[in-house]
């Protein structure tokens, strides 16, 4: 099988599945720059103590289990999640010079059928952060109470969440439409959660708001990796990347090459 280097920028929050339970989507960047998709990768991967466990930013090595689509977006490939090698994180300088030769104007990219192109990155004009109501996602809860009410465990290994978070964005500065899309990425999910359980859910609504909509913008060099979702083929925003405290000094301070120009 061969064998592929890949920089992780994506991670989902989990979905349930009937073969693996709950399956994570996970995206980002080839060596040569190609997008990708990766799958099944188990949420389990991820518990704390796993030696598989990698984090966005990072670079994985893995096997192929086949060098072809292996669905009808020409990004996913499946692999063997048991070849997962977790290498080195990425230096937020090469990550960001990687993301701008690939953004695109999302108007024009939505247009084309997801067998032509079903991930893409943008930096957004951010003009506002909602919720609502997630039907799907209340019937998953329920469901979790119920079975832990009646045999003391809960089938579903992780907590739903019962909300939908969008964002009103420009995708560039030449767009004129406000796209409305829901983000699904897994920082959200377990904020919103691990405050909900301490206070509520409307204080945990309104703490992604501040976290997602107030502090991160103000970070500027913010992305959004976007993809489709595979039975609906409606765009989702699989991932915000951005830069932490440490990375944004080294954005100000000139490189080698500029330095020697």
């Amino acid at each position: 099988m061969k064998t592929e280097r890949l920089l992780v920028l994506a991670k989902t929050y989990p979905v349930v599945s009937k073969k693996y339970e709950h399956l994570v989507c996970i995206a980002g960047l080839t060596e040569d720059n190609e997008w990708r998709r990766i799958y099944p990768v188990p949420w389990q991967l991820f518990w704390r103590g796993s030696q598989q466990k990698f984090k966005k930013k990072t670079w994985i090595e893995y096997k192929l289990e086949d060098d072809k689509p292996s669905d009808r977006r020409p990004e996913s490939r499946k692999i063997d999640w048991n070849s997962i090698k977790v290498l080195e994180e990425e230096d937020y300088r090469e990550i960001k010079r990687r993301l701008d030769e690939k953004l695109v104007n999302l108007d024009e990219t939505q247009e084309k059928p997801d067998s032509e192109v079903s991930l893409c990155v943008v930096k957004p004009i951010i003009k506002d952060f909602f919720w609502e109501e997630s039907e799907y996602g209340a019937k998953l809860v329920k469901m979790s109470k119920q079975i832990t009410l009646t045999d003391g465990k809960s089938a579903v290994k992780i907590d739903p969440i019962d909300k939908k978070f969008r964002y009103v964005f420009h995708c560039c500065q030449d767009c004129h439409i406000e796209h409305r899309i829901m983000c699904e990425d897994w920082e959200l999910g377990m904020l919103y959660l691990n405050t909900l359980k301490r206070h509520g859910p409307e204080v945990a609504s309104f703490k992604v708001r501040e976290r997602f909509y107030e502090d991160l913008p103000k970070k500027k060099h913010l992305y959004f990796v976007l993809g489709t979702h595979n039975l609906y083929n409606t765009w989702l925003i699989i991932s915000v990347v951005y830069p932490r405290k440490s990375d944004i000094e080294k954005l100000i301070q000139p490189s080698i090459e500029e330095f020697l120009a």
